[in-house]
């Protein structure tokens, strides 16, 4: 099914896999100390991708 929704199920899964990787604590982006960088892309990637797929289901 996550491949017939195309690039927005792909942006959803990918944005929640890495905040919660973020969330774990065990994980940051590269070149930063931190996991909170991580959750905040992993968030807005996983917007993007609830966005995308609200569209596409809207037209």
């Amino acid at each position: 099914m996550l491949l017939s929704m195309g690039s927005g199920g792909w942006n959803l899964t990918l944005g929640l896999v890495a905040f919660a990787a973020g969330a774990s604590g065990q994980f940051a982006l590269p070149g930063t100390s931190s996991p909170m960088p991580l959750m905040v892309a992993g968030g807005a990637i996983a917007l993007l991708g609830a966005f995308q797929l609200w569209r596409s289901r809207r037209a």
